[in-house]
């Protein structure tokens, strides 16, 4: 007898062990302080990548100016005054292979000066021809007459003969026959004795 009451007291604190086994399996406890609550991140925020629009590199703008000056215009031109009477004034030098249907004979150039002549003579009329004027090659060291009598085809007011009264001026051109290598010239003005009467330096290149 004592034996049954034995096991039945053993089996009754098994019970009682095994529920609270289980009871303390079911029941979870939180550590003391945890947080509960999920943790709240700050919002992230995305600023879009700024586009910088390109820099413009400078241009460099290169200006190609032409000559304005013509191969035939006078470079200088030097007046050597005299007790003449007659005052000189070159207003153009210019160079051509031709003239109205003249061309100079081979290795030459035609040397066209556009002049005024103004005669302050008070005595004499002035009276020219092609011998009138000449031309004085510095480069070849080589003087000749006008030509414009033959070459006056195609110039406007060809100053081949005629005359300039007192008190008056003409405009008009002469025409010479030079090397076409030339370039440096002495034009002079003469009277019917071939006296100077006018000496200008003339430079076409």
């Amino acid at each position: 007898m004592m034996m049954k009451n034995k096991f039945v007291i053993c089996s009754v604190c098994i019970i009682i062990l095994t529920a609270c086994i289980v009871s303390t399996g079911c029941t979870s406890t939180s550590p003391q302080g945890a947080q509960t609550s999920a943790q709240t991140n700050p919002p992230s925020i995305t600023t879009p990548g700024q586009t910088l629009s390109p820099t413009t590199a400078p241009v460099t703008i290169a200006i190609t100016i032409a000559p304005t000056t013509a191969p035939t215009a006078i470079i200088s031109t030097t007046e050597t005054p005299m007790s003449s009477g007659l005052t000189v004034t070159l207003n153009s030098a210019v160079k051509k292979i031709t003239l109205g249907s003249s061309t100079p004979k081979s290795g030459n150039i035609f040397l066209v000066l556009d002049v005024t002549i103004q005669n302050n003579d008070k005595n004499n009329d002035f009276r020219y021809t092609d011998s009138s004027f000449s031309i004085y090659d510095i480069v070849n060291q080589k003087r000749g007459p006008a030509i414009t009598s033959k070459g006056s085809g195609g110039l406007n007011a060809p100053l081949a003969s005629g005359t300039i009264p007192l008190k008056s001026t003409k405009t008009g051109q002469i025409v010479f026959g030079v090397m076409d290598s030339s370039n440096s010239y002495k034009f002079a003005v003469v009277d019917s004795t071939g006296t100077v009467l006018t000496l200008i330096d003339i430079n076409v290149p």
